[in-house]
């Protein structure tokens, strides 16, 4: 190996170990950081897409990552805590009197049940154990849940149990979290009987919204719930992005940040 060679081998490593972090890059901003031209950057990223590394974007990459063990409740509730509370406010703010909403299993989902309005009545479906337990004690709130088989790993209801449940239902409003949101696989969640019952939701609601903290961007699951075009909204911290934000404004999707600067398209 050239010491050419060697040197683009250490800066595209070198990539991979900011990308673990970020998720997502600029070729302008590597090319500035490397001093190097962006048309080398773009043959790096080239070379680590062909690998597999990542998934190269309009004007960068993001990090193509698989979830292959699905974390427990408990171990997701403490990753980006503060981002999914933030989330769950501003989610729940939204939520109209007389509305019926789904709310699915989840930590980011949860948020929206623990910031629900107490000045309006509501009708809150979901299929999640716990979210339940927590409506229970709200007395402005007419809960709803959908029974069948429970995975302990995620306190969620699903099978044919499930599915039979939301037979002749139908939502205003659904919000759904998510493991992994792309622009080429679309939302998906590493449980498929968890994927199915959300596919089920979304499309039995007149809108659906994704609320996912920005670590999701880019990752990829076992189970796909849907396309990223097919849902009205994006509820998130921090934008995607640049190609993933195209896609959402050529789809019409509204992506609404927790810092009040996000956009509707």
């Amino acid at each position: 190996m050239t010491r050419k060679e060697m040197l683009a081998e250490e800066r595209r490593q070198d990539i991979l170990r900011m990308m673990e972090d970020e998720h997502v890059t600029k070729t302008s901003e590597l090319a500035k950081h490397y001093s190097v031209s962006s048309a080398t950057i773009r043959n790096d990223l080239r070379t680590l897409a062909d690998h597999g590394h990542l998934q190269r974007v309009h004007g960068g990459a993001i990090t193509q990552r698989w979830l292959s063990r699905e974390a427990s409740y408990r171990e997701k509730a403490q990753l980006h805590a503060r981002e999914k509370q933030a989330i769950g406010r501003l989610a729940a703010s939204m939520i109209e009197e007389g509305t019926a909403v789904f709310i699915g299993n989840g930590t980011t989902t949860m948020e929206i049940i623990r910031n629900l309005p107490s000045d309006r009545h509501l009708r809150i479906f979901t299929n999640a154990l716990n979210h339940a337990e927590e409506l229970a004690s709200r007395s402005n709130v007419e809960a709803f849940v959908v029974g069948g088989f429970l995975r302990g790993v995620s306190l969620a209801m699903v099978g044919h149990i499930a599915k039979r449940a939301l037979e002749g239902v139908y939502f205003d409003l659904a919000f759904l979290g998510v493991n992994g949101a792309s622009v080429e696989y679309g939302l998906t969640i590493p449980s498929l009987e968890e994927s199915a019952i959300a596919t089920e939701i979304s499309r039995r609601s007149q809108r659906t919204v994704i609320v996912a903290d920005h670590s999701k961007f880019g990752v990829l699951t076992h189970g796909k719930i849907a396309d990223l075009s097919d849902i009205s909204m994006l509820i998130t911290d921090k934008l995607p992005d640049s190609g993933t934000r195209e896609a959402l404004a050529r789809w019409g999707v509204e992506v609404c940040l927790t810092n009040g600067r996000g956009g509707e398209h």
